[in-house]
């Protein structure tokens, strides 16, 4: 069974987005950092996403020259959204999910293959959250604070406990701490 793994930026006061700043990408990410998520990234069976970040990515991704490029192109991609129309989804190898989120992921997972990738935004990573769907977080927390914006967790209906896995800082000032969700 394929793992889900959530990879997000946020600023160090726990916001993913904000009207000031976006926490990913305000702090240039050095070399260290880009190799570690390009390691990441090109392991992934899947990318899924929101639609929000799709028009995004897909707007830039498949003309950019960027080592990133070729593991977002040529990896499987899943948009979450009820808007999002077929003839919309242009980017190569992308599937429209429309059904009940749960049920969406419980598939995904079911498939063979290698973890896959959430990418959000912040109202599919919360939303995922929520539901207790996520197995992994890798939080890429920049080194600065926005003081207000958009949370990654304001949907839970209660606390959630999490186990720290690993934690690694890098040059730039961004530390990536892994959690897993404790279960039981």
């Amino acid at each position: 069974m394929r793992n889900v793994i959530l990879y997000m930026s946020m600023s160090v006061d726990g916001f993913v987005g904000s009207v000031r700043e976006h926490p990913g990408m305000a702090v240039p990410e050095g070399s260290a950092l880009k190799q570690w998520k390009l390691e990441g990234i090109s392991k992934a069976g899947a990318h899924l996403m929101g639609r929000v970040t799709y028009q995004e990515m897909s707007s830039f991704w498949p003309t950019s020259e960027d080592p990133y490029a070729s593991p977002m192109n040529d990896i499987p991609k899943v948009v979450f959204s009820a808007t999002l129309r077929d003839d919309e989804a242009t980017w190569p190898q992308t599937r429209v999910a429309r059904g009940d989120l749960a049920t969406e992921i419980a598939t995904i997972k079911a498939d063979p293959g290698p973890d896959v990738i959430v990418w959000g935004g912040a109202g599919l990573a919360g939303g995922l959250a929520a539901a207790d769907l996520i197995d992994e977080y890798r939080l890429l927390v920049q080194p600065m604070v926005l003081g207000r914006g958009q949370a990654l967790f304001d949907r839970l209906s209660e606390s959630r406990h999490l186990e720290l896995v690993g934690s690694t800082p890098f040059p730039s000032g961004v530390v990536v701490q892994v959690y897993r969700p404790l279960r039981g």
